[in-house]
């Protein structure tokens, strides 16, 4: 019996990666949405706050591809068991199953309780009325697959010759390799692009004060970003207005609008990180939409909604008090790429960038604050930048000679409060010698500093360097990660000097 199961269990894991195989491919062809993807939601949902801050904290860009692989592995191996189980079945039951029914099961957990848990509705239909059609078909090939690979004699006659009896056994391992290859091949270039060639890595060196597009940092929750066409979008302002909006991209470019030079940084972005970048915004004033729609006097939030599912909120409060909180449509003179939210997205200056969703699709005003998407895992409401500094030149880890000028170059920044010094430490934080800075783009962007250093001391040389924002208030120097309000904390490096 224990053979039997294994082996229903290895032909229940063969069929499942072919079923996971065809799953991917049917989002390359007609856009359905894998299962491990969907899930992600419901399991964020679940996962403690803190928990998942020392994930990003720890992983980064990575923590999306360990979630994704996990869950995929998961679906493979739970596809395996139920192979097992129908193994089983065909031992103890008197009229052996057929491996169809057995998948009919797992079809039937998958559109009646796994995709109405993730958001997509009863057999899927929140993504079409072909979804239940593509989800009956990935379980008969695998309820096909499973049966070949686990009794062979119902493709196999008694008196079969010993090499058709051989290319059959064979046959589970070849299917396995071959949906093992095409998997990798749709998933491994997306998650080697997120892990080693995020926009950001491409930049080495001191930073510049405005960051090109193509380094500038990317961040989302989705594993693969709305593509979102100009042709048939509208933004819609409702709720509690007297005058709702519909707004194209026609009508939006020719309200009047500001441009602004802002840098954005990730609540998630570690101290001494790159998840910070400086852009030239265009846009127009989200206080100017807001007056438009004639607000009623119970109005008290502006609730926004992505296409994505992405949501956040804003007290009408601080709408009103900063014209500097755009509805952005452009980046640095051209419109926003896909990944950083064309259409249009919301731009919140001195607020990390959780608070601004991309792929904006409406605005609504309402009496009350529902928070956010992050909000509702425990991420800070306000979510406002902390002071921060760090060093870009040069890395931890480099070497210098003693007696020899060590140039010392990296940004600060303080959201909207600006930065009045920026101080540097050589010697693991005991002495402090202040920075030049130069001068910032505007009030909303980061600082660039610099410094010289002549390295005496030959070995280790720890260096820290802190901030003071424009009110005086210094960088906070307890180190925190970046769960729930964004890490704090002095950049430190090592550089090596040698004699």
């Amino acid at each position: 019996m224990r053979r039997v199961v294994i082996r229903g269990f290895s032909s229940g894991v063969v069929a499942g990666l072919v079923l996971v195989a065809l799953m991917y491919l049917a989002k390359l062809v007609i856009g359905t949405t894998p299962l491990p993807q969907l899930l992600q939601q419901p399991i964020l949902a679940v996962m403690p706050g803190f928990v998942f801050g020392f994930l990003i904290d720890t992983l980064q860009h990575a923590g999306k591809v360990v979630e994704e692989a996990g869950l995929i592995v998961g679906m493979i191996v739970g596809l395996g068991f139920l192979g097992g189980a129908w193994a089983w079945a065909r031992q103890v039951w008197a009229r052996p199953p057929h491996a169809l029914l057995f998948a009919a099961a797992g079809w039937a957990i998958v559109t009646f309780v796994l995709l109405p848990i993730s958001g997509d509705g009863v057999l899927g239909l929140n993504e079409g009325p072909t979804a239940p059609l593509v989800w009956g078909l990935l379980f008969a090939v695998y309820g096909v697959v499973l049966q070949v690979g686990g009794d062979p004699a119902t493709v196999t006659p008694v008196r079969a010759d010993p090499g058709r009896r051989r290319m059959l056994r064979l046959m589970p391992i070849g299917i396995a390799a071959l949906s093992a290859g095409g998997l990798v091949s749709v998933l491994l270039p997306r998650w080697y692009q997120a892990v080693f060639k995020a926009p950001e890595a491409g930049l080495s060196g001191a930073s510049p004060e405005i960051t090109p597009v193509e380094n500038f940092y990317v961040v989302s929750k989705n594993f693969s970003d709305p593509v979102v066409l100009e042709q048939g979008w509208s933004l819609k302002v409702g709720g509690l207005v007297d005058n709702p909006l519909h707004l194209s991209m026609a009508d939006l470019s020719v309200l009047p609008s500001v441009t602004e030079y802002v840098t954005l940084e990730c609540i998630s972005n570690n101290v001494g990180g790159s998840l910070m970048s400086t852009g030239q915004f265009t846009g127009v004033r989200l206080h100017d939409l807001v007056r438009m729609a004639v607000p009623q006097s119970n109005a008290t939030h502006a609730r926004f909604k992505a296409r994505d599912g992405y949501t956040e909120s804003l007290p009408l409060s601080l709408i009103s008090s900063q014209p500097e909180i755009l509805v952005a449509y452009a980046l640095d003179g051209a419109p926003l790429p896909t990944g950083h939210g064309f259409p249009a997205r919301i731009l919140v200056p001195g607020h990390y960038g959780m608070k601004g969703p991309k792929w904006l699709d409406s605005i609504e005003l309402a009496s009350q604050d529902d928070g956010g998407y992050w909000e509702s895992e425990g991420w800070d409401r306000s979510a406002l930048v902390k002071t921060t500094a760090r060093f870009d030149v040069p890395k931890d880890g480099d070497i210098a000679k003693a007696g020899e000028a060590v140039r010392l170059l990296g940004v600060a920044f303080a959201g909207t409060r600006g930065i009045s010094k920026v101080e540097y430490s050589t010697d693991g934080g005991k002495n402090w010698s202040v920075a030049d800075l130069g001068a910032p783009l505007s009030s909303l962007t980061w600082v660039l500093w610099n410094a010289n250093w002549t390295p005496r001391q030959v070995g280790a040389n720890v260096l820290q360097v802190r901030a003071v924002d424009g009110t005086g208030v210094p960088q906070q120097a307890t180190a925190s990660a970046s769960y729930p309000s964004g890490a704090s904390g002095y950049h430190t490096i090592r550089v090596d000097v040698s004699g």
